[in-house]
């Protein structure tokens, strides 16, 4: 936007300015400009030229390692799979939240190690239910409350009954020998209301559909660096905006008070993750498709969660939500 100004308004005050000149800023302005799907015009030009020099027809493997299993899709990972044991009525019981503050000291742990490390958490809904799947490298364990089940990476990833997956990539979907498969990405959780669940609409309602959300648990050294960097750059931005006259947004107050809540959780002991979360539907024609992906949209609007379609990015997002992230 500044460069394509500043072109613009040289062009604008020289006697005899280039028309190259007045045309590359127009090109640098437009592709400033945001347009859907929270790409900018120069974003969705990389997206359609990545989109037409990549081959459209990849392959995705999943082959035992012992008790584990090595992805190799975009890139290659070894993940261990455990399945949550399904009792019921799990708020009543009290058995989620000892779940979920066990994995809150399982990823803590995990920031305890020198590099960083990877897992995620999928919900496979179908006809017969719904499964849970925890994906860790082989040489950590999940520990009480998840029971080991090597076959279900497996079904998670859509290998059933095949040894490899087979996928044509379009610019909105992909094509499999089971059907047609589209993957979303949930970007913005700021919406939401406090206490809530988050990702409950989400696994409600879609007949054949995930949700994958992957963390990355960055190691305890470089997360106290990375937090205070962080809190120091948009302190410094923020002096130099008001130095220039500019006023501070409420969104840019809202948004240092927590990048500061996060330095003080981070000082505290608590992990930094880098968190990406995936809704991958299913469907038999292209019809059911567009039907089921209308509902996610909905769903996540009536939950507060802005969610991206994924234009031209169907195969690296289906890389990134299988068990591991293979290409993270």
């Amino acid at each position: 936007m500044i460069v394509g100004l500043g072109l613009v308004g040289d062009w604008m005050v020289r006697i005899h300015g280039l028309a190259v000149e007045l045309a590359a800023g127009a090109v640098m302005l437009a592709c400033a400009v945001p347009l859907r799907d929270g790409l900018t015009g120069g974003e969705l030009l990389v997206v359609v030229l990545s989109y037409g020099a990549r081959s459209h027809w990849t392959v995705v493997e999943a082959e035992p390692r012992g008790s584990a299993y090595e992805v190799r899709a975009r890139g290659d990972t070894a993940v261990r799979g455990y399945e949550l044991i399904h009792r019921g009525r799990l708020d009543l019981s009290g058995a989620d939240g000892e779940n979920a503050q066990r994995l809150g000291e399982m990823v803590i742990g995990l920031s305890m190690r020198p590099t960083t490390s990877h897992a995620s958490v999928h919900v496979r809904s179908s006809s017969e239910g719904s499964r849970t799947m925890l994906a860790l490298d082989p040489e950590v364990d999940a520990g009480a409350g998840w029971t080991e089940n090597a076959t279900l990476v497996r079904e998670v990833i859509g290998l059933d009954d095949v040894t490899s997956l087979r996928l044509l990539e379009r610019w909105s979907y992909l094509r499999t020998h089971g059907g047609l498969v589209r993957v979303m990405r949930v970007v913005d959780f700021s919406a939401t209301t406090a206490g809530s669940a988050l990702l409950q609409e989400l696994q409600q309602g879609l007949l054949d559909s995930s949700v994958a959300l992957h963390f990355d648990v960055v190691e305890a050294a470089r997360a106290q660096r990375l937090a205070a960097r962080a809190v120091h750059r948009m302190s410094s931005d923020g002096a130099a905006s008001r130095a220039a006259g500019f006023r501070r947004t409420a969104r840019s107050t809202r948004a240092l008070e927590r990048v500061g809540q996060r330095e003080e959780l981070v000082a505290s002991g608590k992990a930094l993750l880098r968190v990406g979360v995936y809704v991958t539907v299913r469907a038999s024609s292209l019809d059911e498709l567009r039907a089921a992906t209308k509902q996610v949209l909905r769903k996540g609007e009536q939950s507060g969660l802005r969610i991206e379609r994924g234009v031209g990015r169907q195969f690296p997002w289906y890389c990134f939500q299988l068990p591991g992230g293979p290409g993270w």
